[in-house]
């Protein structure tokens, strides 16, 4: 009698875990495969940097920079920032300031900069363009990428119904989108002698209508997933 009331209570020992098992959430089905999307970034600014070399006095360094400033949005009236300040003392006992300001500016700006620059040089101050790209502002490559992910979340949605009619009663859900490094296209900065190439490029560009544009890649990995069917 001993030895029945032992196999029971071993026996059902083992029987629970058995059970509890069964009662356990079971690894996911799972299917994944990629999406892609891409787009045209338009931009009508161009990325700007300005060099000013200038002498400066003792009795002249107080007002400089300020000085600088002003010619600098005499030349082009923008949002400049001073991006490089380098100062050195020559043989007279003047001082060397190379002063580096960059801004965006539009296509109206850019066919007459040129002559703007010199214009706002004088004596003891001389400007110049040293750098002009075309690249798309961050915002506008923000904006682009904010409507790359919507494509692909659209992509995604009817992937998944088509997914749930072929295997009806699977129930599929997404389970992880992963966004890739976009790739854009590179842009070509110009420097030096090409400047006055871009200056006029830009000019022409202007006068008839048109828009620099920047190809954008987005690429995504999407994973669907459904709890696998029970069997009877």
């Amino acid at each position: 009698m001993l030895f029945r009331l032992v196999f029971a209570l071993l026996s059902l020992f083992i029987l629970i875990p058995s059970a509890f098992a069964q009662d356990q959430i079971k690894p996911d089905d799972v299917i994944s495969y990629d999406l892609s999307a891409e787009s045209w970034v338009v931009t009508k600014t161009a990325h700007v940097v300005l060099e000013v070399e200038a002498a400066v006095s003792a009795s002249t360094a107080g007002s400089a920079r300020a000085d600088m400033t002003k010619a600098i949005n005499e030349a082009a009236k923008a949002d400049w920032r001073l991006t490089g300040f380098n100062r050195m003392l020559d043989q007279t006992g003047m001082e060397r300031w190379s002063l580096s300001f960059e801004a965006r500016l539009p296509e109206t700006a850019l066919g007459g900069l040129r002559d703007a620059v010199k214009k706002a040089s004088k004596a003891g101050m001389q400007i110049t363009v040293s750098g002009m790209d075309f690249t798309p502002s961050h915002d506008e490559m923000e904006a682009a990428r904010a409507d790359l992910r919507a494509q692909i979340f659209k992509q995604a949605a009817e992937q998944l119904a088509s997914l749930n009619t072929t295997l009806p009663g699977r129930n599929y859900r997404i389970s992880q989108i992963a966004f890739e490094t976009d790739f854009p296209a590179p842009i070509q900065m110009f420097r030096g002698k090409r400047i006055e190439a871009a200056v006029a490029t830009a000019s022409v560009e202007q006068d008839q209508g048109q828009d620099v544009s920047q190809k954008l890649v987005m690429n995504a990995h999407i994973t669907y997933a459904a709890l696998p069917a029970v069997s009877k």
